[in-house]
């Protein structure tokens, strides 16, 4: 119970620092593995909406590296999961 508490507020806090880098995230049906996209200037990462909390996890924190991040506030432990 604890782990999937932790899992979930993970979750809640880089969904949050995607949204401060203008990063949509959308939970879709679809058959791929999700990732980031581009489309113009806007970036979105796609993933699928049956995927467990720890994939969610995984696709953003995979997402986020691609970002320059330095200027911004990260809890340590979020900041050494996305190094």
């Amino acid at each position: 119970m604890y782990r999937n508490k932790k899992v979930k507020q993970t979750l809640s806090d880089i969904e949050k620092l995607a949204w401060q880098l203008n990063i949509t995230i959308r939970y879709e049906r679809t058959k791929a593995k999700g990732g980031l996209c581009r489309v113009d200037n806007n970036y979105y990462i796609i993933i699928d909406s049956k995927a467990s909390s720890e994939y969610r996890v995984h696709v953003i924190l995979l997402a986020l590296r691609k970002f320059d991040l330095s200027g911004l506030y990260i809890k340590p432990a979020i900041r050494n999961m996305i190094n």
